[in-house]
């Protein structure tokens, strides 16, 4: 699978929930993206990749055959497994063949169990 890169997500939606002075914690969110897919029939997929000084780790949010030209609306409640060294936290696509092509029309990330300002998702409209 091709691996496309989306976005990286502000550290105020996944840092900002850390509890006081934990090095490890865990966290859910609510992750959903529209994205429109042309050029070849295959899989795609919807990812959240985060980075520590030690590893690269990938979380798959949603899967979605498509047919050549269409939409898919990809997404899932996911858990990640954070540590106090993460440098970035990305969402990526992956498509399973290299005639593919795609626009992502909205992406959407809110960190699950509080009440939050909107300023507290990642949403952009591509």
């Amino acid at each position: 699978m091709i691996e496309k890169f989306i976005a990286k997500v502000p550290s105020r939606i996944w840092a900002d929930g850390r509890p006081a002075r934990a090095r490890q914690w865990e966290a859910e969110f609510n992750v959903a993206s529209w994205v429109r897919i042309a050029g070849s029939a295959g899989k795609v997929q919807l990812v959240v990749r985060y980075m520590d000084s030690k590893a690269d780790r990938a979380v798959l949010v949603d899967t979605a055959d498509v047919g050549g030209e269409g939409s898919a609306l990809l997404s899932g409640s996911i858990r990640l497994k954070l540590t106090a060294e993460v440098e970035q936290v990305q969402i990526s696509l992956r498509l399973s063949e290299p005639a593919m092509t795609h626009v992502v029309e909205e992406l959407f990330m809110q960190r699950r169990g509080a009440a939050l300002k909107s300023s507290d998702k990642l949403i952009s409209n591509y």
